[in-house]
């Protein structure tokens, strides 16, 4: 009897043990509500790595009448070097414009409709939807010029807030930086909010007196592949090569 309650109570720890540990989340991007019809590429980000890895057969995409819309995607999805972000590239082929694919299939996403992804892994609680509303076809690059701040407060570790023209790719939010007098990035947290359309950044340190610069990179673009120095359509590839990024020079007295 009493071996039998020790392997009753092993059985119930073990299971409580099993309960502790807890599903990975994902946040799905674009997060906002809308998407263009060019979209180029989606990405998830898990709380932890997903075991086995993501594959296509697990990702869905569908119309408003729950009817999946057939080779929308590139046949493999790319996980990140951790394995906690999966990139879903849409097929390029199908999304610019006077292309083979483009010309036989059509895009995958149409103005006005709205389309769900529907992420379906073992290791997820339970299936995880995003809804978008699809828009018009973007060709208009982001301005990293026309983006507008405040300065932050010397002295404090308070946030510099970015507000941008337009969405961004959630994959460039490491592709702004912080630039101090010695040319070396400053050294904080950034992350991105509101749809992708604020960057925000958190020192390490309280702010000092003296020069600063918001600069992005050149590969900076939006979630259709458009750069700040040529749309997604554009084929002069010397326009992207030679390209340079943005410079907002601000101070911070003493």
């Amino acid at each position: 009897m009493r071996a039998l309650r020790v392997i009753i109570a092993w059985l119930f720890a073990a299971a409580s043990a099993t309960a502790l540990i807890a599903k990975p989340s994902v946040l799905i991007y674009p997060s906002g509500p809308t998407v263009p019809e060019n979209l180029l590429r989606i990405e998830l980000r898990f709380s932890s790595p997903l075991q086995p890895p993501l594959t296509l057969d697990q990702i869905k995409l569908t119309d408003c009448e729950s009817v999946e819309i057939k080779d929308a995607f590139l046949d493999l999805p790319l996980p990140s070097a951790d394995g906690k972000s999966v990139t879903i590239l849409f097929h390029p082929g199908r999304v610019k414009s006077g292309v083979g694919a483009n010309l036989a299939l059509g895009r995958a996403l149409h103005a006005g409709t709205t389309v769900t992804l529907v992420i379906n892994h073992p290791a997820l609680a339970k299936p995880v939807r995003k809804r978008w509303q699809v828009t018009a076809f973007d060709a208009e690059s982001p301005q990293p010029a026309h983006w507008t701040f405040v300065p932050p407060r010397r002295g404090s570790r308070s946030p510099l807030v970015l507000h941008l023209d337009k969405p961004i790719s959630s994959y460039a939010e490491h592709l702004i930086a912080i630039r101090v007098l010695d040319g070396n990035r400053l050294a904080g947290e950034a992350s991105l909010e509101n749809g992708e359309t604020v960057w925000r950044f958190v020192p390490a340190q309280p702010w000092q007196a003296g020069s600063y610069a918001v600069v992005t990179h050149p590969d900076l673009e939006d979630a259709a592949g458009n750069r700040s120095c040529a749309p997604f359509e554009v084929a002069d590839a010397s326009r992207v090569r030679d390209a340079e990024g943005t410079v907002q020079p601000f101070e911070l007295s003493k």
